[in-house]
């Protein structure tokens, strides 16, 4: 092959870095000897050839760059999330992508030429002239927007409009580019958010308690009406504040600590009680439950409270224990004078009537001797008769005596009178078993406390022996020494295992009612259980002192 042969090249076969190489190449092996001009002129075609070739190359390269470019653009504008639009000085529409036509719920050929008013709801009309009008004129070009409503079949849809027209030559028609959005959730939105406020504004107005919400730096960013009477101050004058500007500060630093606790563990917290002092300088007793609310990024955002003025359940409460303890006294008193009314009565009875019934012994004795059993037997009879039924008043005077006031308690102590009451019971009574367990020291106890524990064991006997059916009762009254923060008492326990009866029902008869009358009275605590057939056990806590009487030591 001739050398002229071996230089040619095809160009059009070539890639873009081929005809480089080749360039290069040529280049590199050019002669520059004059005589070789055919030479050199077939080079110099062959590089501009390639030179042509490389330019028409990236010609096609940049064309396909436009056309991709283009249908981007053709995307973006049509597929776009909002409406684009190009309107006329009269309000037709000139341009619109697909996503405007779905919005205004037609095809796009059918809007292209057609007035952007057809398509809006009656009264917007006019609204949307003026509107164009400022477009049109607007300083700068600057972006006008404003919002209307469109038809879209049955329904109406919110559309927010921001336009800026478009510079124009002389002699052509103006015209400006709009951007319509759907803003139909956002004013649902809005509408249901603003709905949820005055709800919320109107609970808040409406609502006794005293209820307000909390940011995080706890300052107050909402409050009902009860808050604004408490702190004396209009909402404008609350909101934006903390406790620190509005009560004491020992008062809100309490308040703090309970806040900041439920703020940063999250945990609601219920029914703290607090007292605070109001804008008129009153003290008041409030329950506070506090709870965090959170943000749409799930993370606490602040507080809501809610406080409840119980003053009025707290003075009463304390009226209800001053009634208690004024009826507690009352109840002493009345126990009191019931012993010594007792005693007084006992005393009568000893000593007037039992020598009186001592006098008509001795007197019938002295009949029955004079007139002898043989010459005057009727009369001995009667005399004895006589005698016998004022012994046997005697013996019925004594057992009263016992029970108005036992001699022993008076002259023996607690342990012999009870067990002396133990005997008594037992002999009127041999079908039941009667125990009596008495431990600790029972020498030193008040006269009171004597009188209040015999009356009750003589009375749970009396109760069991009349309506129990019992076989077995057990009385057992201890000593307790001070264990821990628990004081020196009493414990008595009556058991019996008799017919019982339903622990939930009222205690209804007059001897249970008047044991627990006198545990209560002298500061203790009276428990009973039972259940049917199961028998009753009554157990009963006395303080070594009374309560009255710790007071007036104190």
């Amino acid at each position: 092959m001739a050398e002229g042969e071996k230089m040619r090249i095809d160009p059009a076969a070539m890639s873009k870095s081929e005809l480089v190489d080749q360039l290069n190449q040529l280049q590199a092996n050019a002669k520059t000897d004059l005589e070789q001009s055919e030479a050199q002129l077939l080079h110099e075609l062959q590089v501009h050839q390639i030179e042509l070739e490389m330019q028409n190359l990236e010609l096609r390269e940049a064309q396909q760059r436009l056309e991709e470019a283009r249908d981007r653009y053709a995307d973006l504008y049509d597929f776009a999330p909002i409406g684009y639009l190009t309107l006329e000085g009269a309000g037709r529409i000139l341009e619109i992508n697909l996503t405007g036509a779905a919005m205004l719920g037609d095809e796009r050929a059918n809007l292209i030429g057609k007035p952007f008013s057809a398509r809006l709801a009656r009264k917007d009309s006019q609204l949307f002239f003026l509107y164009l009008n400022r477009v049109f004129h607007s300083v700068g070009g600057s972006n006008i927007v404003t919002e209307v409503k469109i038809k879209r079949g049955d329904a109406v849809v919110d559309v927010h409009l921001e336009s800026a027209p478009m510079k124009s030559t002389a002699g052509q028609d103006r015209t400006c580019r709009m951007v319509m959005t759907d803003i139909s959730e956002q004013k649902r939105a809005k509408g249901t958010l603003k709905q949820t406020l005055l709800a919320q504004e109107a609970l808040l107005n409406t609502i006794p308690a005293k209820v307000f919400f909390k940011d995080k730096d706890l300052r107050y960013t909402a409050v009902s009406q009860g808050c604004q009477e408490f702190f004396g101050r209009q909402v404008a004058d609350i909101l934006g504040k903390t406790n620190f500007d509005l009560i004491p500060r020992k008062q809100a630093e309490g308040l703090q600590r309970m806040e900041l606790s439920v703020l940063l563990s999250g945990v609601p917290e219920r029914n703290i009680e607090h007292m605070v002092t109001d804008s008129k300088g009153n003290q008041l007793f409030f329950t506070i439950s506090l709870a965090p609310y959170f943000g749409p990024d799930g993370k606490t955002a602040g507080l809501v409270g809610v406080s409840v003025d119980v003053t009025p359940i707290r003075e009463a409460e304390h009226l209800s224990q001053d009634l208690l303890r004024q009826n507690r006294l009352l109840t002493q008193r009345l126990f009191s004078l019931q012993e010594s009314e007792r005693r007084h009565l006992a005393r009568e009875l000893h000593d007037e009537l039992g020598q009186w019934l001592t006098a008509i012994q001795a007197e019938a004795g002295a009949i029955c001797s004079n007139s002898g059993a043989e010459r005057e037997p009727e009369i001995c009879a009667i005399a004895q008769a006589i005698g016998n039924s004022a012994t046997e008043v005697q013996s019925v005077i004594r057992r009263i005596l016992r029970r108005l006031r036992p001699a022993l308690l008076d002259e023996l102590g607690l342990t012999d009178s009870l067990q002396e009451l133990a005997i008594q019971w037992r002999q009127h009574h041999p079908k039941i078993v009667c125990d009596m367990e008495l431990d600790g020291n029972l020498g030193d106890l008040s006269e009171a406390l004597n009188i209040t524990l015999y009356r009750i064991v003589q009375e749970a006997l009396t109760n069991i022996a009349n309506h129990a059916q019992a076989h077995h009762v057990k009385v057992w009254l201890r000593r307790v020494p001070d264990v821990a923060s628990d004081p020196e008492h009493l414990l008595l326990t009556v058991q019996d295992d008799g017919k019982g009866m339903y622990s939930n029902l009222p205690l209804k008869g007059l001897g249970m009612l008047g044991m627990r009358e006198r545990v209560i009275a002298s500061g203790g605590e009276f428990m009973s259980q039972s259940a049917p057939g199961k028998g009753v056990c009554i157990e009963i806590r006395l303080p070594l002192v009374a309560p009255m009487e710790e007071r007036r030591k104190t």
